[in-house]
């Protein structure tokens, strides 16, 4: 929350999740707790194997990948996966706190669901996240329009392996979302899209306070992710800098394909709310021409504000009627798009 804030959002909701105490067994040196994603406090965590009490190691990378000290147990606390080295009595308990994400995202809908633009999650869990979009395509049917927030992972050792499991306009997908710290900066990044609202796009805007990175990416592995509908997050010394403001959207996603950058995603559901907003002030009137031409001006009107920011590009809009007591509004709107390029040259001893 103060991150967010910190950005300029306001307000801000939180809802902490609500932590789940579970005991699972342990029967290899390496497996996948059935909870996840847990505590990343390591203190949450206890392993038993063959009497002994292991020390517990939080790590943001595969454990299978790292080598565990004598008596010691590696946890990604985001997926569950672990790794210990207990000689070779590998069977006991496991007991560690789990925490319910759904459960928290359904809370925060249910309370303030009608107000939110922008809803993320601390855990780049997949599980959790694919829930999240599925709240959010359920609240779009309700004509509540948020979009969802989510790291690709809290560390990928390949990023030219990785593969968006989304297509679509209702979630962006960032990466690295975790400081040098190892602490999610997704405050940060909901904080700087709010805050910018429609005015611009986050595109090459820092997120203040998050000077390094966890995973610094090169240009190769920046490209690799854009491909993937990925948002690359660069590490540089005036502090972490968003390269890209995208949806999941892809190129064969042809109902959505207008709505590949997530200001295009914002300015739309904006312009539904204000279409909605203004047809239902007549419902009840008279079917009439002069009814119709009213409703087409009032939503005319509230484009044309829009225009002058700069947040579209131009407009159509018509009020027809269907029968003796419904009428239709088509609204089309030509949305933004964020410069994405300047190619500057400079030329010694030429000057006009």
């Amino acid at each position: 929350m103060t991150d967010a804030l910190s950005e300029g959002a306001f307000p801000v909701y939180a809802v902490a999740p609500a932590e789940v105490e579970v005991e699972d067994d342990v029967m290899g040196s390496t497996g996948e707790l059935s909870s996840a994603p847990i505590s990343e406090n390591a203190d949450d965590i206890s392993f038993n194997v063959g009497g002994i009490t292991l020390s517990t190691t939080v790590v943001l990378e595969a454990p299978e990948d790292l080598s565990p000290s004598e008596n010691e147990v590696l946890v990604n606390a985001v997926d569950g996966t672990y790794h210990l080295d207990a000689g070779s009595n590998i069977e006991g308990t496991v007991n560690y706190v789990a925490l319910d994400y759904e459960s928290a995202i359904d809370a925060l809908v249910d309370e303030e669901g009608d107000i939110l633009d922008f809803i993320g999650i601390l855990s780049e869990n997949a599980d959790t996240s694919d829930y999240l979009h599925g709240v959010v395509k359920d609240m779009e049917s309700k004509g509540d329009f948020a979009i969802a927030i989510a790291g690709a992972s809290p560390y990928l050792d390949d990023v030219f392996s990785y593969e968006n499991p989304f297509d679509s306009s209702r979630i962006q997908v960032q990466y690295p979302m975790r400081n040098g710290d190892g602490r999610s900066m997704i405050g940060s990044y909901i904080g700087l899209r709010a805050g910018l609202g429609m005015s611009a796009s986050p595109m090459k805007k820092r997120l203040s306070g998050q000077e390094t990175l966890y995973h610094s990416l090169s240009r190769e592995e920046m490209e690799a992710l854009s491909e993937q509908r990925v948002n690359p997050i660069k590490s540089e010394r005036a502090g972490a800098l968003v390269m890209d403001d995208m949806t999941t959207v892809s190129v064969e996603n042809n109902e959505e394909f207008e709505m590949q950058q997530g200001i295009a995603r914002l300015v739309t559901d904006y312009v539904a709310v204000i279409t909605n907003e203004n047809a239902d002030v007549f419902i009840g009137e008279l079917h009439t021409q002069s009814a119709r031409n009213a409703l087409r001006g009032n939503i005319k009107s509230e484009l044309k504000d829009l225009l002058s920011l700069n947040a579209i590009t131009g407009y159509t809009v018509e009020v027809e009627p269907i029968s003796a007591m419904e009428a239709r509004v088509n609204v089309g709107v030509e949305t933004i798009k964020p410069l994405r390029n300047i190619r500057a040259t400079v030329t010694a001893g030429q000057v006009e």
